[in-house]
């Protein structure tokens, strides 16, 4: 034990410190991706970008705070479901619609669009959870306005960065883009076990309660995305990137939250478990999702055989 606690204070440190800047690299990968024009995709084709918006921004978290409420676990608990359904995708859900043949436009627009809405969506969020499950009393209300500074530190700049090196420099863009995107899976993973290391205590005394409810949200939030998504009749490939834009988050910007803005690891053991669990979900749709997409392909050819 007495190990455990002396990698528990290094690791905490190193959350505090490296996490920001892992997120920062994260958002200028994907700002490396985006131009003006996936922003204007939104009124280009608004029907899919609104349902996909819809879903991130107000099903997934209140998907998070109906199961809280119902299950009225420990309220660290609690909150943090509420930071994980916060923050958006990120580029996680791109590698994921990439590898199902899903909309990945779609996907990167949605990615870019939540990225800076969720600015000032998950101050309030956060907010709105301490008063909901009673945890002011270690965290008190939050200052909305330097949240929101970091927040733009975190994700804004960093994307505009990416962008802006995408407009200057769009040949060194486009070889940076994919190490970029594997250096930050290798570094998720460090920040994952060091995140375990810190909260291996929270993890061991919770596991059961978080775990079912995280697989919950994970899987109602990914059914909710291809739902909404058929009941507004899109294309397979449209609803199964909006399956994931939904169900898969920035676990990064969730754990800079915990460990640095708010400096509450024990809020980060939702988070932790979600990343256990989300990969599983997520790769496993990958195949049902280009299924679908492959069946709704040969429909058409099908029909077409059988008129000749």
């Amino acid at each position: 034990m007495d190990l455990l606690q002396a990698l528990g204070q290094q690791a905490a440190f190193i959350n505090a410190e490296v996490v920001p800047w892992v997120l920062r690299v994260v958002m200028i990968g994907l700002g490396l991706s985006l131009t003006l024009a996936d922003f204007k995709r939104v009124v280009v084709f608004p029907k899919a970008a609104g349902v996909g918006l819809a879903g991130q921004l107000i099903g997934m978290p209140l998907t998070a705070f109906v199961l809280a409420l119902l299950f009225n676990p420990p309220p660290f608990i609690a909150v943090g479901l509420v930071i994980v359904a916060a923050c958006p995708s990120g580029i996680t859900s791109n590698a994921y619609s990439f590898a199902a043949r899903a909309d990945v436009p779609l996907c990167v627009t949605l990615s870019a669009v939540t990225s800076v809405v969720t600015v000032l969506t998950i101050p309030f969020l956060i907010n709105l959870a301490l008063q909901t499950f009673g945890d002011q009393g270690q965290l008190g209300a939050l200052p909305v306005l330097p949240m929101l500074v970091g927040l733009a530190s975190y994700t804004l700049l960093p994307l505009v960065i990416g962008m802006i090196v995408r407009d200057r420099f769009p040949e060194l863009a486009a070889r940076a883009v994919e190490p970029l995107r594997k250096s930050v899976l290798y570094l998720m993973a460090v920040v994952l076990i060091l995140g375990v290391v810190s909260s291996y205590r929270q993890l061991i005394d919770h596991a059961a309660t978080a775990g079912g409810l995280v697989i919950a949200m994970n899987i109602l939030t990914m059914g909710l995305g291809y739902g909404l998504a058929r009941l507004f009749r899109l294309s397979a490939a449209q609803a199964v990137t909006i399956t994931f834009e939904v169900g898969v988050q920035n676990l990064a910007l969730s754990f800079a939250i915990n460990f640095n803005m708010l400096q509450r690891p024990d809020l980060a053991t939702t988070g932790l478990i979600y990343a256990a669990v989300m990969p599983a979900t997520a790769l496993a749709f990958v195949s049902i999702g280009r299924r679908f997409i492959e069946a709704e392909h040969a429909s058409p050819r099908t029909v077409s055989e059988i008129v000749r």
